[in-house]
C-alpha cells in the first residue's frame, strides 16, 4: 500500500521551504548548497525531498527552464513553525 503524503511539511521539508523562502525560487542544487553545511545530507537526498514536497503541493516546479527552479506555494506566514 503506498504511503499517504501529509500536507503538513516535516522538520526537513520546513529547512528547505525556510531557504527557499529567503532566496526566491531556486534549483535544488542552490538549495542543497545553502543546506550543506547545517545538514550532513548529500545532493540526492536533497533532491528526494523536494520532488516529495513538489508531489505534497508544498512547491511548484518550473518545468520551461534547465535546471528547474522550484518556488513554495505558501507564504511563511501561512505555515506553523
Amino acid at each position: 500500500m503506498p504511503r499517504r503524503l501529509s500536507s503538513t511539511p516535516t522538520e526537513a521539508e520546513l529547512e528547505i521551504l525556510q531557504v527557499l523562502w529567503r532566496c526566491g525560487p531556486s534549483t535544488v542544487r542552490q538549495v542543497h548548497n545553502a543546506l550543506k553545511d547545517n545538514r550532513g545530507t548529500g545532493y540526492s537526498t536533497t533532491l528526494k525531498i523536494i520532488q516529495l514536497m513538489t508531489d505534497k503541493g508544498l512547491l511548484t516546479r518550473d518545468e520551461s527552464i534547465r535546471p528547474q527552479v522550484y518556488t513554495p506555494l505558501q507564504k511563511r506566514e501561512d505555515v506553523q513553525l
